[in-house]
């Protein structure tokens, strides 16, 4: 009876703990576009942040996702890497579309110091992101372009964590499955809820109407997880490759922000060089210590295999 209860405790804890992962997802969204203390937080520790960020969405594309993709795609190195582009190259059209990932629309507020930017970036700079800045002259829905592009950004990120959660729950991950895709979701869905309530505040949008709309944009990685779970039966027998298909896709997509969103900064503000590539360093650390800790998880799991087979058999 034992290992009854055992197995079946089991078998509900992925989707126990993709719940609560996608409760605290939610709520680090609804907070990141309301709280105004977040939006005004200041330059360099804005900087900093997304230094960071990029560290971990890079390292979290490469060792986490994409071996796990491989896995789930037959060990085919030609058939993942394909899906990896595809999900780079839908990414960057995303971002050419919807303008969605300016992350210093949200940089409103400087902390103070000598910003030296070079000439060349801080033309290009504003340039590359003066259509991303809603003004009140353009318009009371000047922001729905970014709410829109992030939303499906949001959707793919909650496809992304329910299919971590599956894969690393079927190789024996428990408490860990899916943690390295709900850190870096975790961390870089505050900024994007925080660039749809700037560009709100930008179009004059009411104090109500950017309540409502953030609490529409934080329930969206949910949504997303669900309808991916949710399809995963249309397919049948298909499932280990559309979990795989998901997870090079989210790899991909990841490697895009990381690359050509938030690791330029490192490059161009070279005032705080140092400290920028240090926060970088620190998310590559970090996502590399996920990956050990989840081996080391797999490997303790497949250990103690045998062991439950034989209390079965008593």
């Amino acid at each position: 009876m034992q290992p009854l209860l055992a197995a079946t405790s089991a078998s509900h804890m992925p989707f126990l703990t993709l719940a609560m992962q996608l409760a605290v997802v939610a709520g680090a969204a609804y907070a990141g576009g309301s709280s105004l203390s977040f939006l005004s937080m200041g330059h360099r520790r804005m900087q900093v942040l997304l230094s960071l960020t990029g560290g971990v969405l890079l390292g979290v594309g490469l060792l986490h996702l994409l071996p796990h993709a491989f896995l789930q795609l037959g060990r085919q190195i030609d058939t993942t890497m394909s899906w990896v582009l595809a999900g780079f190259f839908l990414m960057f059209l995303l971002e050419r579309a919807f303008h969605g990932h300016s992350h210093h629309t949200a940089d409103g507020v400087d902390d103070g110091h000598d910003c030296n930017h070079d000439h060349s970036h801080d033309h290009d700079h504003h340039h590359g992101h003066a259509d991303a800045h809603a003004t009140p002259g353009g318009g009371r829905w000047a922001w729905c372009g970014a709410f829109a592009g992030l939303a499906l950004h949001s959707l793919a990120d909650g496809a992304a964590l329910a299919a971590s959660v599956r894969a690393d729950a079927d190789h024996g991950a428990g408490w860990l499955a899916g943690f390295a895709t709900f850190l870096a979701v975790l961390l870089h869905k505050p900024f994007d809820a925080a660039i749809i309530g700037t560009l709100m505040i930008n179009s004059g949008v009411s104090s109500r109407g950017r309540s409502i709309a953030n609490g529409l944009y934080a329930l969206v990685v949910p949504l997303g997880a669900v309808a991916f779970l949710a399809s995963l039966r249309v397919f049948g027998g298909q499932q280990e490759t559309i979990i795989g298909v998901a997870m090079a896709l989210a790899a991909g997509a990841f490697l895009c922000i990381a690359a050509a969103d938030l690791l330029p900064e490192v490059q161009f503000h070279s005032h705080d060089r140092v400290l920028l590539t240090m926060s970088l360093a620190l998310g590559l650390a970090i996502a590399w210590g996920i990956t050990v800790m989840e081996r080391s998880s797999h490997s303790h799991t497949h250990a103690h295999a045998p062991v439950m087979e034989s209390h079965g058999g008593q």
